[in-house]
């Protein structure tokens, strides 16, 4: 006889369960952000009650209940496999500020508390209708009055297209109950489908966009409950907004502010979506959505009595209130002290940037990333650089990072994010970074978290250094560390023609090299903090 649904879920993550990481559209100071600046004043994230529905083994709800020991993380999850695992996490970090239960989103009452933020990745999608329901109705019901949901969905119409390769690929594994060899002849499937579709035709250019998938770019757990998972329901973001409002939450945005805005689509596109649309922004992103085949969504949710309070038009005195951090590419040539137009690359996207007010303020932002400056403090840094101060240089950069901030090419957060402006003679690591190695080692592939609650590769000797960065090591003692690390072979440094270098000279000089460009990386990638 076959399982209930809730059976087919558990058993499912419990089969292959889910590797459980951060991600950095969930944070609670992201969604204060978002939220701060579309016009409303979510609680304060230091200190906040965090739930997770679907926390998994909590790898993307324990790093912020070590960054905030005054606030409360509740973790939920239906795989008893992944809260043991978490558990015992827990249990080596030592953690009383948050929990983690092995329970059915459907069993949350309003006893479990309000929560300020409610995070909810990687589920929606993935279970029954009726489960889909719950978990609006614990937003509805254990969301704080000014609180804020998040909740991501796989989206059409970018998934009508994937649905075919998932079918197909369901279709040649259905008598296979063993995850392994389910997985095996799917790809098998999408390997045949890839190989003898026409070229040119709709089946083979869907088939295409999706070759890296399964070229081994993703593990197999990811393929496995992305493709072959027995629920998959994506849905229009209109239909996922219907089914809140019933349960009297209202839409605020996208994690991603800047799909929202219509003009990154270019005026000839933007002024006829407007005249179409008028003032609903549910409408307006269901349009772009359509243009852009759209896949996935984060929606964020509030109650419908803060829908009154939301404004799309960003306003230049809540931008001035906010903190912000640019990645200026170092490849950007010398910024001009003129007011000449010239091409920056800035948070991955190429723009071109006028006035000489807002270049400087862009260099000093590239070299304070990834800490962030209040805007104030940046209008105050510019004036210093420039020598003087220019006719309405506040509004000037006001202007400049609502720009960018629609453009998605700068980060914002309400609270000033404490990484380190600069490298200390005594650098110190992220306390959650060096958990996350400790705890879970990966060899060369290991990883950790960082401020911006990212999930950032580290190499061997970023591995190595990590446990060192507490504030008490100087450089050199780093690169002494280094030096009997190599002794021990835990690395190698090479000569160009592959043989191991052997003088010592040469290897302290190598490992001088190693130390300097691994604590330049790790300060970039936010894992260090101002030392105490």
């Amino acid at each position: 006889m076959a399982g209930s649904s809730k059976d087919i879920v558990e058993q499912a993550y419990d089969a292959t369960p889910y590797t459980s990481h951060p991600f950095k559209a969930t944070a609670p100071e992201h969604l204060a952000a978002v939220a701060t600046l579309f016009n409303l004043k979510p609680p304060r994230t230091e200190n906040a009650r965090v739930l997770e529905l679907g926390c998994a083994s909590g790898g993307n709800l324990i790093p912020h209940a070590q960054q905030h020991p005054g606030g409360h993380y509740v973790g939920v999850d239906l795989s008893k496999v992944q809260i043991d695992a978490g558990q015992q996490r827990l249990s080596a970090l030592g953690l009383k500020n948050i929990s983690l239960h092995h329970m059915s989103i459907s069993d949350i009452s309003p006893a479990l508390g309000q929560f300020d933020y409610i995070v909810c990745h990687g589920v929606y999608s993935w279970v029954p209708p009726q489960v889909q329901d719950e978990i609006l109705r614990v937003c509805a019901e254990n969301l704080a009055a000014d609180g804020v949901a998040v909740v991501s969905y796989n989206t059409y119409p970018g998934w009508k297209f994937k649905e075919v390769v998932r079918e197909a690929m369901l279709f040649r594994g259905k008598d296979h109950d063993n995850p392994a060899d389910k997985l095996a002849h799917a790809r098998g499937m999408f390997n045949f489908m890839h190989e003898m579709s026409g070229k040119g035709s709709v089946l083979n250019q869907v088939l295409e966009q999706h070759s890296a998938t399964f070229s081994g770019q993703f593990d197999d757990y990811y393929l496995l409950h992305e493709y072959l998972e027995p629920y998959n329901l994506p849905c229009y973001l209109n239909e996922f907004v219907a089914r809140a409002r019933q349960y009297k939450l209202s839409y605020l945005a996208d994690a991603e502010q800047q799909s929202m805005f219509v003009g990154n689509l270019g005026s000839q596109v933007a002024e006829p979506l407007l005249r179409e649309c008028g003032n609903d922004q549910v409408v307006l992103e269901q349009y772009m959505d359509f243009l852009r085949n759209r896949q996935f969504r984060h929606t964020l949710l509030v109650h419908a009595q803060q829908q009154s309070r939301i404004r799309y038009q960003l306003d230049p005195a809540v931008l001035l209130q906010l903190h912000y951090a640019c990645a200026v590419d170092s490849g950007t040539a010398a910024i001009t002290q003129d007011d000449a137009e010239q091409a920056m690359a800035l948070g991955g996207q190429q723009l071109v940037i006028r006035g000489k007010v807002s270049k400087f303020a862009l260099q000093i932002l590239g070299e304070r990333f990834p800490a962030t400056m209040h805007l104030p403090e940046l209008v105050e840094a510019v004036r210093q650089r420039l020598q003087q101060r220019q006719d309405n240089d506040t509004g000037v950069i006001v202007s400049l990072m609502e720009a960018l901030v629609i453009r998605g090419a700068v980060e914002y957060r309400v609270q000033a994010l404490e990484a380190a402006p600069s490298l200390d003679e005594k650098p110190l690591a992220l306390a959650s970074a060096c958990a996350d190695l400790a705890l879970v080692p990966g060899g060369d592939t290991a990883s950790a978290t960082n401020l911006w609650h990212q999930r950032v590769a580290l190499n061997i000797v970023e591995q190595l250094l990590l446990p060192k960065l507490d504030g008490n090591h100087t450089q050199e003692q780093l690169i002494e560390h280094i030096l009997q690390q190599e002794q021990q072979q835990m690395l190698e440094f090479k000569h160009k023609d592959g043989q191991r270098v052997s003088d010592p000279q040469a290897l302290r000089t190598e490992a001088a090299e190693h130390v300097g460009n691994a604590l330049r990386t790790l300060r970039y990638n936010g894992m260090l903090i101002k030392s105490r």
